[in-house]
């Protein structure tokens, strides 16, 4: 049942994104950034409970049960406290949604999608970081917002929280070096508070100091150019004197 359920919600997702496809606007889009189309379920204006089941091809943004499920799971994260607990939902539901999520990244162009956005958080906050990553990249390539409480933009809430939890909580920073050199080049080109991508920078620099010293170097050096309160010169004083 659960790879019948795993397919229908992949399919779903694949059915809308060619759906979109018929609205002009996003084809005129998709011509001029010469990519292909893809989903467009667009920003909410009213909540996902409230939204009815349908099979109704010729409305992809109707409500559907992974939508329904989605605000029942977030609802019952709002009524607890503990962020260690919620982490420990969040890791928990994220699962369920995974070919939704495949399925709305299997092609190029989309209209504002807050459940997207709202799962690329949930893919930080336990530590999926490839998962919040490809969803990252897709909501920057489609100009997405995040949706209400946050009041920063995607590429920040992204790289802010992504460098904090290496620097932070992973257990071995350096299995994550291919990620944060990924979320350095997605992030390139998008505006951000200069702490912010500094930070960037140095969790980057954390990531590569045990086994490639002098990108580690590079790394906080460019930290510390961009911010230099980042708090990595400590780090870059002793790679530098282990290096003579």
């Amino acid at each position: 049942m659960s790879s019948l359920r795993d397919h229908f919600e992949r399919v779903r997702a694949e059915k809308a994104a060619r759906q979109a496809n018929a609205d002009p606007r996003l084809s005129a889009r998709g011509r001029q950034l010469n990519r292909p189309l893809g989903n467009t379920m667009t920003r909410q204006t009213a909540p996902v409970q409230d939204a009815e089941y349908t099979d109704d091809d010729d409305n992809p943004d109707a409500g559907s049960p992974i939508e329904l499920k989605f605000f029942n799971d977030w609802q019952s994260l709002q009524g607890i406290q503990s962020q260690a607990k919620k982490n420990e939902l969040k890791a928990d539901f994220l699962p369920f949604y995974l070919p939704w999520i495949e399925g709305t990244l299997a092609a190029g162009i989309s209209g504002q999608n807050d459940m997207l956005v709202q799962l690329m958080v949930w893919a930080l906050d336990t530590h999926e970081f490839d998962i919040a990553t490809r969803i990252a990249e897709f909501a920057l390539l489609n100009d997405m917002a995040m949706p209400e409480p946050f009041t920063r933009d995607v590429a920040t809430v992204y790289a802010e929280q992504l460098a904090s939890e290496v620097t932070k909580k992973a257990d071995n920073p350096s299995e994550h070096t291919d990620i944060l050199a990924k979320a350095i080049e997605v992030t390139n080109d998008h505006d951000m508070p200069d702490p912010v991508r500094a930070k960037l920078y140095r969790a980057y620099g954390d990531a590569l100091k045990a086994d490639k010293p002098t990108d580690a170097i590079a790394a906080y050096e460019k930290a510390i150019a961009i911010y230099p309160d980042v708090g990595c010169k400590t780090d870059l004083s002793k790679l530098k004197a282990a290096q003579g």
